[in-house]
C-alpha cells in the first residue's frame, strides 16, 4: 500500500540546527497557506501567525523564553502562532493543529522545523507569552501557543519506521492492554 502521508509524517523530525541559508519567500508562503487549511473549532479559523525574518528580532524572541528556545537564534524564519482568546474557547487545540500543519508542510518542502513551546513557560521577567506579545506589539486578548523555527537543515535524522510505532497505545472498543 502506498501511503504518502505516512511517509511524510515518518520523515518529519524536529530539526534544531540550521545552515543559515535562506528559506524562500515562496516556500514560507506555501507553508502558511497549508497552515490556514487546518481545521478549527466551529470552523472559525482563529489562528494567526506573525512571520519574523529579522535575525535580531528572532534572537530577541528566543530570549523571551528562559530555557528551551535553542533552535531559534540560527533559524531563518520564526513563525509565532497565536489566537485571540476572546472569541475562541478551544484556542490551544486550534493553534496546535495549525502548528502541526506547519511542521508537516515544512517537511514536504525539505525545510527543517522545530516547535518551541511558549504557553505556560517562564520568560526572563514574566511569562514567555507575555514577553513575546510585548516585543511584537500583540494585544493582551491574544495568547501565543508556540513559535515554529524554520531553516535549511543542518542535521540529518533518520525517518521513523513502523517498528518505532507504539501500537500498544491503540485500543479497540475499550481501554485494555493486550
Amino acid at each position: 500500500m502506498k501511503n504518502d502521508l505516512f511517509k511524510l509524517a515518518a520523515r518529519r523530525r524536529s530539526i534544531r540546527r540550521y545552515t543559515g541559508d535562506k528559506v524562500s519567500d515562496e516556500v514560507v508562503n506555501d507553508i502558511l497557506k497549508i497552515a490556514l487549511l487546518a481545521p478549527s473549532s466551529w470552523g472559525k479559523h482563529p489562528v494567526e501567525f506573525i512571520v519574523v525574518r529579522n535575525k535580531e528580532m528572532i534572537k530577541q524572541i528566543s530570549r523571551c523564553k528562559r530555557m528551551g528556545a535553542g533552535p531559534l537564534p540560527t533559524a531563518d524564519v520564526a513563525i509565532v502562532v497565536m489566537v485571540d482568546k476572546s472569541d475562541c474557547e478551544l484556542w490551544i487545540e486550534d493553534a496546535a493543529v495549525a502548528s502541526t500543519y506547519i511542521l508537516l508542510a515544512a517537511e514536504q518542502f525539505g525545510i527543517g522545523a522545530c516547535w518551541i513551546h511558549i504557553r505556560d513557560r517562564a520568560g526572563q521577567k514574566t511569562t514567555a507569552d507575555e514577553e513575546i506579545r510585548q516585543l511584537l506589539g500583540v494585544p493582551n486578548n491574544f495568547s501565543v501557543l508556540n513559535v515554529v523555527a524554520l531553516g535549511q537543515k543542518n542535521e540529518k535524522k533518520s525517518p521513523r519506521t513502523e517498528s518505532d510505532l507504539h501500537l500498544e497505545n491503540i485500543h479497540i472498543e475499550k481501554l485494555g492492554r493486550l
